[in-house]
């Protein structure tokens, strides 16, 4: 695969030199979760680190979040509520 700024998941799959189960027991995740990366389904972040760690080991590049498009990331709720309480008990003491 050819050096460059931006890759995109597609093409890190199309030059993939092993199977999606090979691939999946390399970077320590079920197939399926494999597939679902592949084919855009949204996807805890941890999961999607270790596939890009698997990606960078194979492909012997830097390959992470930032140069590398089409992975849809699952939102956290959770995380996105506690930081909205959190904004706004700042506003109200700030407002105090």
């Amino acid at each position: 695969m050819e050096h460059k700024e931006i890759y995109t998941l597609q093409e890190l799959y199309d030059e993939l030199p092993y199977t999606l189960v090979e691939l999946g027991d390399r970077a320590d995740l079920n197939e399926v979760t494999i597939a679902r990366i592949r084919d855009g389904k949204p996807t805890r972040r941890s999961s999607v680190n270790r596939l890009l760690l698997t990606f960078s080991e194979i492909y012997k590049r830097p390959l992470s979040l930032r140069n590398v498009v089409g992975i849809n990331i699952q939102r956290n709720l959770r995380l996105e509520r506690k930081e909205a309480r959190a904004e706004k008990t700042e506003e109200i003491d700030q407002a105090a």
